[in-house]
C-alpha cells in the first residue's frame, strides 16, 4: 500500500515502559512515523522550537507538570497543531479539561493498539477521535437537560427557555417561533417570569439572568 505522506507523531508520556510501547507501535505502521519522544514537560518544552510533528501525542498527568499546560502551550504558540490525549483519566472534568485547554482527540490507555493508529490518522485527516466512552460522556454532556441557576430555580423550565430567549434580545414573535408556542403564551409566561423574579420589565428580568450564568472560559 502506498501512502502520500509518512504521518509524524512526537510523544510526551512519563511512564517509560508506556512510552517505548508507544513508540514501537506507531512505527510499526508504513504510513506513521514516531519522530521523538519525551518524558516530561520541561523537555518538551525546552526542545519544543526544534521539532514539527503532524500530530502530539500527550498524557495528562506528567511527574514534572501537566498535559493541560503543553497544550495550552502549543495551541498559544501553533494554532493549527493536532493535540491527541492519551491518559488514565476518563471522568468528566479532566476529559472537558483537556478540551478546553485545546485538545483535538482523547483516547484512554487501555485501547486496543489498533485503535491508538487509527486514532492518530483520523486526528491527522482532520477528525476528532475519541474512546468509546470518552465520546458517550461528552455526548451524554451536551445532550442532559439544561441545569437551571439556584437563584433562578424557582422559575419552570419553559418560563427559563423563555427567560433565556429574551437575554438574546429577542421579541416575542421570534421567541414564540423558536420555542413553537404562540405569542400569547409567551406573553403569559413573562408576566410570570415577571412576578418570580420581583421585576417589572425586561431589562432588570434579563439583568438577574446574567448576573446568574457562570462565566465562559
Amino acid at each position: 500500500m502506498k501512502f502520500d505522506k509518512v504521518i509524524k507523531v512526537t510523544v510526551l508520556e512519563d511512564e517509560k515502559s508506556f512510552r517505548e510501547n508507544v513508540e514501537l507501535l506507531l512505527n510499526s505502521t508504513k504510513d506513521i512515523l514516531c519522530i521523538k519522544t519525551y518524558g516530561g514537560e520541561k523537555a518538551f518544552l525546552n526542545d519544543f522550537v526544534n521539532i514539527y510533528p503532524d500530530v502530539y501525542w500527550i498524557d495528562l498527568h506528567l511527574l514534572d507538570g501537566s498535559g493541560m499546560n503543553v497544550i495550552q502551550h502549543i495551541k498559544r504558540h501553533r494554532p493549527e497543531a493536532r493535540c491527541l490525549v492519551c491518559s488514565f483519566f476518563d471522568n468528566e472534568d479532566k476529559i472537558f479539561e483537556a478540551l478546553k485547554s485545546g485538545a483535538d482527540g482523547y483516547i484512554i490507555k487501555s485501547e486496543e493498539n489498533g485503535k491508538m493508529l487509527e486514532a492518530v490518522r483520523e486526528l491527522y485527516n482532520g477528525g476528532t477521535p475519541m474512546s468509546r466512552n470518552i465520546a458517550r460522556k461528552v455526548f451524554s454532556f451536551f445532550t442532559k437537560p439544561e441545569a437551571i441557576p439556584a437563584n433562578l430555580e424557582h422559575l419552570s423550565k419553559r418560563e427559563y427557555e423563555i427567560l433565556k430567549e429574551l437575554s438574546k434580545g429577542l421579541g416575542y414573535k421570534e421567541i414564540a417561533s423558536n420555542l413553537f408556542i404562540s405569542k400569547e403564551t409567551v406573553k403569559k409566561h413573562i408576566q410570570n417570569i415577571y412576578t418570580k423574579l420581583h421585576v417589572n420589565n425586561r431589562t432588570e428580568a434579563v439583568v438577574k439572568f446574567l448576573n446568574n450564568q457562570e462565566p465562559v472560559l
